[in-house]
């Protein structure tokens, strides 16, 4: 039996309060859904959340020039108020340098099905 709107509407509005940071770090490693979150965190933001529908909810945060890691981010990890709670979405990825001379922008788009 399929999850009724008014219960996602109510998820999205649930996983909304939950996510407070976006981390970026420098361990990498490939991403699962048994994550255990960050693994050597370097920079974090408080990103900006819009909801776009009942069922979607787009986080972004911008690292600007004035943050930056000794080094490489390798990962992106959402989560609560500190980087210990839960992750609630983490990735990998190929290294970039973050330095005063760059930005990184993350944007991600959550939905609840």
């Amino acid at each position: 039996m399929p999850t009724l709107d008014g219960i996602k509407a109510a998820l999205t509005d649930h996983l909304q309060g939950l996510i407070k940071n976006i981390t970026l770090g420098s361990t990498g490693g490939e991403a699962s859904s048994r994550d255990g979150g960050a693994g050597n965190p370097q920079i974090t933001q408080s990103p900006s959340i819009q909801r776009i529908d009942d069922r979607t909810v787009s986080f972004t945060a911008v690292f600007d020039t004035t943050l930056t890691s000794a080094n490489t981010i390798k990962e992106i990890v959402m989560h609560g108020e500190t980087s210990l709670d839960n992750a609630a979405y983490r990735a990998s990825f190929l290294p970039i340098t973050k330095d005063t001379t760059n930005e990184i922008r993350v944007d991600v788009l959550v939905e609840v099905r």
